[in-house]
């Protein structure tokens, strides 16, 4: 498309008159609307001009709906429903009376009452939100499910809820689908489809965070686009000079446009545990050779640690310029065991020292220190079971909420102990949900196949006797 091959062409100014497309379907797909809610000049990129271009997001989105995108299913009619369940993948309805087509990745029968009810489940690829009491859904994600919840009761069947699954955390988001949210779909069809006949493109986002991995940033060229909108620029014997500045838009053309990909950093970690390898150094680059035979090269620059395991071989030149760089070297045993570290020297200086091991035997100063360590590891329990846990309980995350502000303005050190204990309860009682095996996994052990899992029911050690704790103890040791 010739939009997607030119994209100066593509990214006319907001409120610019474009050429009609052809005329759009009758049924509005409820992706779309999604995309909608998400930017609206993406909508109307995607659905009104066609345009779509492949990200590395949208590859892998692609992949992991694979599994749901089976051929057509099929589901009984709303009428011949039983109570029992129902499990059909890859539905597509429509309602003409909503103008709206969906395709639902999943149909779950929720009996009750003796009347079964569907609810829809939506796969995505990415993360749920971030909320507080737990994950919450984005908001286009939501509307994209109200949208097929509607189809399905236009179609007769009942539907008081839906599910998004989001694959990267592998957790699952209810959603009551209720008067508030069905007006708000309807009000954001309804807009989708008076935009959709517009001959005007939308505004560009401004400096919004959605732009960066969005895959037609390189057609939108939003930021381009709102830098242009600020200034009025002629050019007087060569040279450019501004013209105006409208108000609004003052902040936006003073900044520069910012990239559209982020750097990288390119500090990494070097971790050498193959028995009997050398280390050695020439120039700014560090070899590291098994025998005679070179096997790889590193710039001393690209490197924050170095980890040598069991029998590995370093240079005294190797260990001056890493002393120099103020990269430190960290020796383990072939099987992990940490020996020790080398590093150069830093600018701390022994009264600051000093200091540091005093303020340690005054009890007010390291009862502070240990309350903000205390509540620091509760808020980070409480935050792996709202991004991990499949669907994390909210009296557990309330409970962890109210045990860091305890530790807080905990009065002592033993009183403090109790509060971290009562925090792990609570944790690790719910730290199975955080296991999530592949769906072949539980399927195969839902069959009484023999297939090897990880199972967790409470912490143990000294020893430890399971794998799950095995592996705690051995992270906890590291």
């Amino acid at each position: 498309m010739s939009s997607a091959a030119n994209p100066a062409e593509s990214a006319p100014q907001p409120g610019q008159v474009r050429q009609l497309p052809k005329k759009l379907p009758d049924l509005l797909p409820a992706r779309m609307l999604n995309e909608f809610v998400y930017c609206p000049r993406l909508f109307y990129y995607e659905w009104v001009e066609g345009v779509f271009e492949s990200s590395a997001d949208t590859l892998d989105g692609a992949a992991k709906h694979n599994r749901v995108d089976t051929e057509p299913g099929a589901m009984p009619a709303a009428d011949e429903i039983e109570a029992g369940p129902i499990h059909s993948r890859s539905i597509t309805l429509s309602s003409e009376s909503l103008g709206l087509i969906a395709k639902i990745d999943l149909v779950e029968s929720d009996p009750e009452g003796g009347v079964a009810a569907v609810r829809p489940v939506d796969y995505k690829r990415g993360k749920p939100k971030a909320g507080d009491a737990g994950p919450e859904p984005w908001p286009s994600d939501r509307i994209q499910l109200a949208a097929q919840a509607l189809v399905l009761r236009e179609n007769g069947y009942r539907c008081e809820e839906g599910i998004l699954y989001y694959a990267a955390t592998k957790q699952r988001v209810r959603i009551a689908i209720d008067d508030a949210l069905v007006s708000e779909a309807r009000e954001l069809i309804r807009q989708a489809k008076e935009v959709a006949v517009r001959n005007r493109i939308p505004e560009p986002l401004v400096d919004s965070p959605k732009c960066p991995r969005c895959s037609l940033v390189g057609i939108c060229l939003p930021d381009e686009t709102n830098a242009l909108r600020a200034r009025a620029v002629r050019f007087d014997n060569g040279r450019a000079g501004q013209l105006e500045m409208f108000g609004d838009m003052h902040e936006t053309a003073a900044a520069s446009v910012r990239q559209l990909v982020a750097p990288r950093e390119d500090l990494r970690p070097l971790y050498l545990n193959s028995q009997g390898m050398r280390v050695g150094k020439s120039g700014d680059v560090i070899r590291v050779r098994d025998g005679n035979e070179l096997k790889q090269e590193v710039r001393l620059g690209e490197i924050s640690q170095i980890n040598l395991f069991g029998n590995v071989q370093l240079s005294t030149q190797a260990i001056q310029a890493f002393c120099a760089a103020e990269i430190p070297v960290c020796y383990f045993s072939q099987g992990g065991w940490f020996y020790g570290i080398t590093s150069g020297l830093n600018s701390k200086n022994v009264f600051l020292r000093h200091r540091q091991f005093m303020s340690a035997e005054h009890d007010g100063i390291a009862l502070r220190l240990a309350r903000e360590l205390v509540a620091g590891k509760i808020r980070n329990q409480r935050t792996l079971l709202q991004r991990n846990h499949i669907e994390p309980p909210e009296h557990a995350l309330r409970l962890l909420k109210n045990l860091s502000e305890k530790a807080e303005a905990a009065s002592d050190i033993e009183r403090l102990l109790g509060i971290e204990g009562s925090a792990a309860r609570v944790y690790f009682s719910e730290f199975a949900g955080m296991l999530k095996a592949a769906e072949e996994d539980d399927q195969a052990h839902r069959n009484g196949g023999t297939q090897f899992r990880f199972d967790f029911t409470e912490r143990n050690r000294r020893p430890p006797r399971d794998p799950v704790n095995a592996l705690l103890s051995l992270a906890y040791s590291r």
